[in-house]
């Protein structure tokens, strides 16, 4: 079976990007440091996979660099550690061949390219299989130093400068509005505890769950993994089931597999961040899809403040 291409796409042809030369001097550096023989082929050209480039060996083999000019050698190798226990414990998630800084300070991983295609749109029998994988995360605990829960909790109410909801608040009225809606919601669960001891992705979304064949075939875009309740991801899947929108049954289907895990309070703080998370990004990255999302999200508000 032939690893396929992220949907995202690659540019066929580097030669002549100064950024390709640099990134070639990386691999020639990597496959020096960890024994591998990879060239470099292309890059990603948008969506999630952007910044990352693929490589090929002579073998056949195919993967994927990351590399940044920022960052800790000692951090990445201790997400390589962790990568490598997750998939001892049958985590869905590729491989990675290498990991470290460059001597010129670019802090990189190499990880296998996965078969597959990503899972959007959701359809019922998809959002089965995406289900399965939240609940492996149940207890793998892989990093209790990164706190998600901690994160998400504050982030469903900081106020300050530069977090999500000051953001949604820029928006004038109809943000306010959001936010008060969300609140709502919180509000009646009184103070919320958020447990840990899961395994966080931290941005569980379809374009990061490849499917080949009827199955999961990977869990990509992991490095911001951390420690905190599965319900983050579960809360991040369930925002996306509303700003596309999905069919009424994918929305009840994780909804109605998130709420007993730690409580609708639970679910509420967490679709709340994330929430709010999600006009940032917008406003950014898809300017154009700023009023369907508020839309999505409103709803998904009104829903959240009635019993399933």
């Amino acid at each position: 079976m032939s690893q396929s291409l992220p949907s995202a796409g690659t540019h066929p042809d580097p030669v002549g990007d100064a950024s390709a030369d640099t990134t070639r001097r990386i691999v020639e550096e990597i496959n020096a440091t960890h024994g591998l023989e990879l060239s470099l082929h292309s890059r990603f050209s948008s969506g999630m996979q952007s910044g990352a480039w693929l490589l090929v060996g002579a073998d056949g083999t195919r993967a994927v660099l990351k590399a940044r000019p920022t960052g800790s050698a000692v951090d990445v190798q201790h997400l390589a550690t962790i990568i490598e226990r997750l998939r001892a414990a049958g985590y869905p998630t590729p491989r990675w061949l290498g990991a470290g800084a460059t001597k010129g300070g670019d802090v990189y991983h190499v990880q296998e390219l996965s078969v597959g295609v990503a899972s959007t749109p959701l359809t019922p029998a998809k959002t089965a299989l995406l289900l399965d994988v939240l609940e492996q995360h149940a207890g793998l605990d892989p990093d209790p130093a990164r706190d998600r829960s901690r994160e998400v909790a504050a982030a469903a109410v900081d106020e300050s400068p530069g977090g999500f909801r000051h953001g949604v608040r820029q928006l004038g009225a109809v943000g306010r509005d959001l936010i008060d809606a969300y609140d709502d919601v919180m509000d009646a669960y009184g103070d919320v505890e958020l447990p840990g001891g899961d395994l966080v992705h931290g941005d569980f979304n379809t374009c990061n769950i490849l499917l080949d064949q009827g199955r999961v075939s990977a869990v990509i875009d992991i490095e911001e993994l951390g420690s905190g309740t599965r319900v983050i991801d579960y809360a991040c899947l369930l925002r996306e089931a509303y700003v596309w929108p999905y069919d009424v049954e994918v929305k009840r289907m994780i909804r109605q597999a998130a709420e007993p895990i730690a409580g609708p309070g639970a679910l509420a703080v967490c679709t709340a961040a994330t929430a709010f998370f999600i006009i940032g990004f917008k406003v950014k990255h898809d300017p154009e899809r700023v009023d369907s999302t508020l839309a999505g999200l409103f709803q998904l508000a009104a829903d959240l403040s009635r019993p399933l």
